[in-house]
């Protein structure tokens, strides 16, 4: 039974370490956050592969011994998810303080203990020094130790999350990548209880099933590692931005006001959507903007494309024509050229999508 649960851990730990080297070439707008996720994902996975090995009795890796390996892995996964998630807001905003990296100290403070275990252990010196910490109870309240530690962590990384939800300056989507952040966080935090519950149940049945019992925390990793990389292979442009915070009476406020108004004016008062061969580009530049921020603009103000926010001026130009009397001698096709529409089948597939009825049954309903 352990076997098969050891081989499904050790995949997951196989998965973690490949999942760093994929997501290596992924980096480029954010390598400090790269990084954090690396030794985040890294620790969570040398987890795995430490007691894969040990249920697999494989103690030696071609010279080095692997028995307690002294990387303080269980130390550093918060951590790294912790730093991770600051990481995504630019430096310059300066979110990440000096005294932040006062949280790697554990990590050190351990691992040089582990070290000197370590090496007593394998110069022969002292074979039975694991045995012996074990037995004064050390490994059980570390085990508390690091997963209080690492819950800590993580609501400190949910609060900063929650702070400055409203602050990131950008469009929906940015907001849409800063939530699967906050959800990306809660789905850890819920693996972390889970393993704080299972190590209050190791403790409390002892010796004789804590190793079954363990392997639960270790299968739990697992799946969550398995999520981590679907998450990462489907989401993977969610995972290493460069967000930047709103000031009060930033100039990008002042902006948008600007660009509203110049867009009401050339929409609604010059009327440039009757030219037929209108382009984002040439509405951009009469707006003194780019395409993209334009683009953006229109999506985030009116929760439509470019192309559907002129057919929709351009279809409120048509019912306005054909309620005034010298309108009436027109066709309906001569009004939508008027209009702006270029063709017969474009002004009826549009005007019927935005009103629901025909050019022909619009213009019977008005005679009602």
């Amino acid at each position: 039974m352990l076997n098969i649960i050891a081989i499904l851990v050790l995949f997951g730990a196989i998965q973690g370490f490949l999942l760093c080297i994929y997501l290596y070439f992924k980096k480029k707008e954010n390598k400090a956050a790269f990084n954090n996720f690396a030794l985040f994902l890294f620790s969570l996975s040398f987890f795995n592969l430490t007691y894969a090995l040990m249920y697999m009795k494989i103690s030696i890796l071609g010279i080095i011994p692997l028995t307690s390996f002294p990387f303080p892995y269980k130390y550093l996964i918060a951590v790294g998810f912790y730093f991770f998630i600051k990481s995504q807001i630019s430096k310059e905003e300066k979110v990440i303080s000096k005294y932040d990296y006062l949280l790697f100290l554990p990590a050190i403070f351990y691992g040089i203990l582990r070290t000197y275990w370590y090496i007593k252990l394998h110069t022969g010196v002292d074979k039975d020094i694991f045995w012996n910490v074990y037995k004064t109870g050390f490994f059980t309240y570390n085990e508390y130790a690091y997963l209080i530690f690492n819950l800590l962590l993580l609501s400190l990384s949910v609060k900063f999350l929650i702070r400055y939800k409203t602050q990131i300056r950008g469009t929906k989507i940015s907001q849409k990548n800063w939530k699967w952040l906050l959800k990306f966080s809660y789905v850890f935090i819920a693996v972390i209880i889970f393993n704080l519950i299972l190590a209050v149940i190791v403790h409390i049945v002892g010796d004789q099933y804590n190793g079954i019992v363990y392997s639960f925390i270790l299968i739990l990793n697992s799946i969550y590692i398995y999520w981590v990389g679907f998450e990462s292979l489907t989401k993977s442009n969610y995972l290493f931005n460069t967000f930047r915070l709103k000031k009060q009476n930033s100039i990008e406020d002042k902006t948008s006001s600007i660009l509203a108004q110049k867009l009401e004016h050339w929409m609604n008062v010059e009327e440039v959507f009757t030219n037929k061969n209108l382009k984002l580009s040439d509405l951009a530049s009469l707006i003194e903007t780019n395409e993209k921020e334009l683009s953006i603009f229109i999506y985030e103000s009116f929760k439509m494309s470019f192309s559907e926010y002129v057919n929709r001026s351009r279809i409120e130009k048509v019912k306005t024509l054909l309620k005034t009397e010298d309108q009436k001698k027109y066709t309906l096709l001569a009004i939508a050229e008027n209009a702006g529409f270029s063709s017969k089948s474009s002004f009826n597939a549009v005007f019927k999508k935005v009103t629901g009825l025909t050019p022909t049954q619009y213009k019977a309903s008005l005679k009602n």
